[in-house]
This record gives C-alpha cells, sequence and structure tokens, in this order.
C-alpha cells in the first residue's frame, strides 16, 4: 500500500515546537532571522500551525519557503541540502541506487568443486529481495560470495570482488550475517562505526561499539572480530555466563552493556541481532543485517520492512549510522536422525526505537 511521505517542513517545525518554544515564538524568531539576512520574507504562526498539522491542505509560496529556509538555515537544517519530502525507513533508500548488491558468507568445499550457502542466509536474501522488488523501481541487482576464511588477512580480503564493491562504494549494499558468518558484515559494520575489522575490542575502555557478539568458541575459534567478545571479557561482570559459554552451552549478544543469554540446547529461546543503515556519500545505502545465529539474522531481515524512522542526512561524506536491535523468538523440537536444522522463527521485534551512532552527532 502506497503512503503518502511527509512533508520535511511540517517535521522540522514540529521538532521546533516540542522544544518549549510556541507557534507565536517561532513565529518571531523566523521573522527576526528573515530581517537580518535582508530576504524580506516571514511566515505568519497561523501558516506554521496549518504547515505542521495539517499539510495537506497548505500551498507553499516562494517566500514561505525562503523565510523557513533562511530560519532553519541558522540551525542546521538548510533546505536546500534535504529532500522536501521525507523518506521511510531504508528500503525506500535503498532502491534508489541503480544497483543493489547483496553480499552472503559462503564456505568453500574445494574437494567437491562447491560453495555452500548457509539456508538462513538464503531465506534472509529471498525476504530482503521481495521488499526491494515491491519498492516498485527496476533495479539491477547482484548477488557476490563472501567465501570464509580464518585467521584473516584483512590486506587481502581487499582484491576479492565483493571488498571492490565496498571500496567504490557506489552500488547499495545489503550484507546477510554476522561477522562470523559474513566477512562483508565485518568491513562494512567496522567502517559504518568507525572500528578497525578483525581486531578483538578492549570491552573494559569505553565499549567502542553499541553491540556485541559473544560466539560459541567452537565456531568462533581463532576468529577475532571488532564487534565479538571472547568469554574472557565476561569473567569479571557475568562470571557464571562466561563458564556457560566456555562450556558451549550459551552464547550471548551484549547490547549497551547488558547480556541476553541465547542457550545452545532449548525447545523455544530468544536470540538477538542488529540491522544497521547508513547513507555513504555518494547518495548509496549500507546495510547489514547481522544475527547471533543464522535465525535471527533472519527474523531481523524481517523486521527491515518495519523501520519507518528516515535515515540521517550529512551534508558531506557517509551519515550517522541508524541502527536497532531486533529480538527474535525462535523454538525447536526433537531433531529425527535425518533431520537438518530443525529451528523456526517463531516471531521478531524490535528491542526499543532505532538508535544513531554516534549517539549526539548530528552533522
Amino acid at each position: 500500500m502506497f503512503i503518502k511521505p511527509r512533508l520535511r517542513v511540517s517535521t522540522l517545525i514540529a521538532k521546533e515546537t516540542e522544544r518549549a518554544i510556541t507557534i507565536n515564538r517561532l513565529a518571531e524568531l523566523i521573522k527576526r532571522a528573515n530581517e537580518e539576512s535582508g530576504t524580506h520574507c516571514s511566515v505568519s504562526d497561523r501558516m506554521l500551525k496549518k504547515i505542521r498539522d495539517t499539510p495537506e491542505k497548505v500551498g507553499l509560496s516562494w517566500s514561505i519557503l525562503v523565510a523557513l529556509h533562511t530560519y532553519f538555515k541558522k540551525h542546521g537544517g538548510s533546505l536546500q541540502h534535504l529532500p522536501i519530502l521525507e523518506t521511510r525507513g531504508v528500503m525506500e533508500v535503498l532502491v534508489d541506487a541503480s544497483r543493489l548488491v547483496f553480499l552472503l558468507g559462503a564456505k568453500p568445499r574445494p574437494e567437491e568443486r562447491r560453495t555452500d550457502l548457509s539456508r538462513w542466509d538464503t531465506r534472509s536474501h529471498t525476504e530482503l529481495l521481495t521488499q526491494a522488488s515491491l519498492a516498485g523501481i527496476h533495479r539491477k541487482f547482484d548477488t557476490e560470495d563472501v567465501l570464509w576464511r580464518s585467521p584473516v588477512d584483512p590486506v587481502g580480503v581487499r582484491s576479492e570482488s565483493w571488498c571492490r564493491v565496498l571500496d567504490e562504494d557506489q552500488a547499495s549494499v545489503i550484507s546477510i550475517g554476522s561477522p562470523l558468518a559474513a566477512l562483508s558484515s565485518e568491513v562494512m559494520l567496522a567502517r559504518m562505526f568507525g572500528v578497525q575489522p578483525f581486531e578483538t575490542p578492549h570491552f573494559k575502555t569505553g565499549r567502542p561499539v553499541p553491540f556485541f557478539f559473544v560466539w560459541r568458541p567452537s565456531l568462533a575459534k581463532d576468529f577475532h572480530s571488532a564487534f565479538g567478545l571472547a568469554p574472557a571479557a565476561l569473567q569479571a561482570d557475568h562470571p557464571e555466563l562466561a563458564a556457560r559459554v566456555v562450556r558451549n552451552q550459551s552464547t550471548a549478544f551484549i547490547l549497551e552493556g547488558t547480556p541476553h543469554e541465547s542457550p545452545i540446547e532449548a525447545q523455544s529461546w530468544t536470540m538477538h541481532g542488529i540491522i544497521a543503515a547508513q547513507r555513504r556519500a555518494a547518495g548509496n545505502v549500507w546495510l547489514v543485517v547481522s544475527g547471533l545465529a543464522g535465525p535471527a539474522t533472519y527474523g531481523a531481515a524481517i523486521m527491515v520492512k518495519q523501520i519507518v524512522t528516515e535515515l540521517p542526512w550529512a551534508a558531506k561524506g557517509p551519515s550517522q549510522v541508524l541502527w536497532v536491535p531486533v529480538k527474535v523468538h525462535i523454538r525447536a523440537g526433537k531433531p529425527k536422525p535425518l533431520d537438518g536444522d530443525i529451528r523456526e522463527v517463531d516471531g521478531a521485534e524490535f528491542d526499543g526505537s532505532p538508535r544513531t551512532w554516534p549517539v549526539g552527532d548530528h552533522s
């Protein structure tokens, strides 16, 4: 169903009047700003209220737009740098680029001349491709395999085709899976959050990113990630959880300092993932859909279409990162001898509202 985009000046006026400025006072400040700039333009308090509350009934003149632009330019909201209509969420902006590339983690099996993809990543890819197609705009869709290896040579991966797509930074890109599943997610998240990829973080010294994955040691082994914590990092504050992770009984997701545990063996449980998106300098968009394990990645993929918050804008360079944690509800019965992965996603929801990173940076 088509939803009419919101008029941007309506939002800007609403934000101004939410911070203890009345409509009358705002009209006075706009008049003063235009007198100082010599535009001879103004807008009445009655018109401001109509623009804010019933924009569909308003005819905007050149004089009104200049008056608003002159005021908001002094407050970091120049109308010259922002589209007059707001965009909704992530997918609508992703498909604005002429090319959309999906990056999926893959495991090579050279002896059999095979490359294997995760069932959950394939389902996530199908879900996101459907969402992109429903945007109603014809785009070129590509898929790149991101071959797994550990330890990782950060310089060596730069020669791979998927990483060249990131370095060129012209196409919109979706990386599916956690850094442990897709090296592309590690590289993209590191560039988006401003940390070095494939380097273990110092958890106790300022928490350089707002979330971490704690994977099973039997799976992570010698893999290093800027978004992955070893059980030892939890020992001081959460010794019992750390012990269960060491025994490969649990995994965990650390959200803004708070651990959320997910057992390895259970019939129903909750697992976390994240969605992170950023406008790039060329106007393309990067999106990472990443779960603690495959079902959580799929649950996060389902929730992408539910994001309605507009991606931040930047006058130049990449924007702030818009990110949101997702709680995914999972159930599993008892597998039969020939069954594979019997886990199923039983629903997903956002764990709080979308956030921006860096916090408080509105450049």
